[in-house]
């Protein structure tokens, strides 16, 4: 993750806390000792606050530490959604099919945006948010309806895809795999042909389809913003 107009980003040799917008924290790269657990789910509470964010995604894998920092984690007020634990980490690394008959392209006005946002948030059941200024939006349309839309994060290795939202209606019609698309594209032109995703239960097989092999596991716990 890298620093970008409108992101928060917070490094320490622990961890990494980010907040795009005032809907969710992320927490990576953990890498704590034994006594440090409590501190650290202190710390992204205050993170938090500070970001205007209610909640909080701890993304762990087998390289998180201690090992039993899952359970210390839980213990510490943490909590675990078994519709919402297990992600694959997934890359992109060769071109992705394409789809006809749908348009499809980067968000180009402030009215496109604030649509996209809204059927992000219709699709997440969140509030609209402002989240991701500095990062671009693709979006599909079939018959001049917004289908689908995904933020990508551009790094200097590849894109990192987010936020990605078919609205129920289009599902089974190609508009997220045109997203999808879109951005290799885009990844492409920067020269830098590789896309990265953290994949749930709903989107992974779309993926897999589509070229995405699986290279880590994460397991996601969440927190909650403590009271003022």
């Amino acid at each position: 993750m890298e620093r970008a107009p409108g992101r928060r980003l917070q490094v320490t040799d622990r961890y990494t806390v980010t907040a795009d917008g005032d809907t969710w924290t992320a927490v990576e790269r953990l890498r704590l000792r034994d006594d440090e657990v409590e501190a650290a789910v202190a710390d992204v509470d205050a993170f938090m606050h500070e970001a205007g964010t209610p909640r909080a995604s701890w993304w762990l894998t087998e390289r998180s530490t201690p090992a039993d920092v899952e359970e210390r984690l839980l213990a510490a007020g943490c909590r675990r959604d078994e519709n919402d634990y297990l992600h694959a980490a997934m890359l992109l690394t060769r071109e992705p099919p394409s789809v006809g008959g749908i348009e499809v392209r980067r968000v180009a006005t402030s009215g496109e945006l604030a649509e996209a946002r809204a059927l992000h948030a219709e699709v997440f059941g969140v509030a609209p948010s402002t989240a991701g200024a500095a990062d671009p939006y693709f979006a599909a349309w079939i018959d001049g309806r917004l289908a689908s839309v995904g933020r990508v994060i551009f790094t200097r290795v590849g894109g990192y895809l987010i936020g990605g939202a078919t609205a129920p209606w289009a599902r089974g019609r190609g508009a997220y795999r045109a997203v999808v698309r879109a951005r290799w594209d885009e990844a492409v032109a920067r020269g830098t042909p590789v896309l990265a995703v953290g994949a749930g239960p709903m989107s992974r097989p779309i993926l897999e389809r589509l070229g995405f092999v699986q290279v880590l596991q994460f397991r996601r716990i969440e927190s909650v913003r403590s009271d003022p």
